[in-house]
């Protein structure tokens, strides 16, 4: 692909991203001795970046991401030190990251995610004090975080290191990294307690802590957590599921910045109230509080999020109705209610959420028919309202469902006969009408 390049000696700049070039990055890459900008990113290479690459010493970008690379990084990319942006991102390079990448003290961007490396990080790493983005995410690495980890990295804004194997403490010297706005730790093997000086990254924006074993550091039930990160202005997205807070969410969740837009805290082991402050966050556009030991019913103010599109609360232990008060959210997509205890009829106000694709309600204790509002809601994908006490006839209007892929009304009370516009239903995957008192015979055109 090179090859025929290797008298161009005074050539600096070569983008050749974004095509269809296959076979081997050939050895006389490194004769472009002049070479400052090298873009071979989003083709079919094969084999290795070989290791002639280190005789470029002009060079200041390398990016060869998305482009099926395989074996190592040659450790003779050590002498590239004029780098400032290497990218080898979403390839299946293999082994570790050498340590001579320590060696590139200009490096402001090192793209290594979505690979196969093993190992731990190069602690010269953390040493360069020029470096903006890190992303090794979706790897094998593993090893923990240095307790000075921010003590070098001045300019660090986004740090992303999830989907790997990283294990022990998230250094409380974080908040050093002043400049950070997007953390993204999640699907390790940290524990711990988070640190609450993450309250003092006033520029972040993004929190990613999902899928670890961490704990909260506040002694008090109250999870401190969320009363630190209060003075984040800028905070628009907070992950922390499945990690075992076990704690109470404080009612200063609501002073959080207005720009937050995610909250997902599901399966963390959280107790009590959802509290009525949660309201407060009125950009809310996903909000996720599942399998947690809640008490009481779901607070108003929710329904008062009107920007909200997914509400996750499956397993959650709420009591009560559904108020009419959910029909207001008019923007919402997906509704997630099942395996809780709510009583009585659906609101026949459901026509009212017009943008609604999925709905699960299943394992409840809903009664009375289903409204024929229902059946308004032509965008519907997805209809989960099994094991319930859902009685009377199955309306002939569901067969106008005509996105519905799936349909579960099992466990129920349902009485009479099929109605033959169900088999109109095309798109349909998955029908279980089971453990109902349904009648008669299945309809011919079924």
């Amino acid at each position: 692909m090179l090859s025929g390049l290797s008298n161009c000696s005074g050539l600096k700049s070569l983008d050749l991203s974004l095509n269809q070039f296959n076979g081997y990055i050939p050895k006389a890459v490194g004769n472009l001795k002049m070479l400052e900008e090298l873009h071979l990113g989003d083709n079919n290479l094969e084999g290795s970046i070989p290791e002639e690459i280190g005789n470029l010493q002009s060079l200041r970008v390398l990016s060869i991401e998305n482009s099926n690379l395989s074996g190592s990084i040659p450790r003779e990319i050590g002498n590239l030190t004029m780098l400032e942006e290497v990218d080898f991102s979403f390839n299946h390079i293999t082994g570790s990251i050498p340590n001579e990448i320590g060696n590139l003290l200009k490096l402001e961007s090192l793209g290594l995610g979505e690979n196969s490396l093993s190992g731990s990080i190069p602690v010269g790493i953390f040493n360069i004090s020029t470096l903006r983005e890190l992303y090794l995410a979706d790897n094998h690495l593993s090893g923990v975080l240095p307790s000075n980890m921010c003590h070098g990295l001045h300019n660090l804004e986004y740090i992303d290191l999830s989907l790997n194997n990283f294990s022990g403490a998230i250094p409380a010297s974080i908040s050093n990294c002043s400049k950070l706005t997007g953390i993204y730790l999640g699907d390790n093997k940290f524990n711990g307690p988070i640190p609450n000086s993450l309250g003092n990254l006033r520029r972040l924006e993004v929190l990613y802590l999902s899928a670890n074993n961490l704990t909260s550091e506040c002694s008090s039930p109250e999870l401190g957590l969320f009363t630190s990160l209060t003075d984040c202005i800028s905070l628009r997205d907070i992950r922390v599921e499945d990690n075992p807070l076990n704690g109470v969410l404080p009612r200063s969740i609501g002073n959080l910045s207005i720009s937050v837009k995610w909250l997902i805290v599901g399966n963390c082991g959280l107790r009590g109230n959802i509290p009525d402050s949660i309201g407060n966050l009125s950009n809310l556009v996903f909000l996720g509080l599942r399998d947690n030991s809640w008490t009481g019913s779901i607070p108003t103010s929710i329904w008062g999020l009107q920007k909200l599109r997914y509400l996750n609360l499956i397993n959650i232990s709420l009591t009560g109705p559904l108020a009419h008060g959910l029909c207001g959210l008019q923007s919402l997509e997906y509704l997630y209610l099942s395996q809780n205890q709510i009583s009585g009829s659906i609101p026949g106000c459901f026509n009212n959420l017009t943008s609604l694709k999925y709905l699960n309600i299943a394992f409840n204790r809903l009664t009375f028919t289903l409204p024929m509002s229902l059946w308004d809601l032509k965008g519907l994908k997805w209809v989960n309202l099994s094991s319930n006490l859902l009685r009377g006839p199955l309306a002939p209007e569901m067969g106008e469902l005509k996105n519905l892929t799936r349909l579960d009304l099992s466990n129920n009370q349902f009485s009479g006969k099929i109605p033959g516009t169900i088999w109109s239903l095309e798109n349909l995957d998955h029908l279980s009408l089971a453990n109902n008192s349904l009648q008669g015979s299945i309809p011919d055109n079924f």
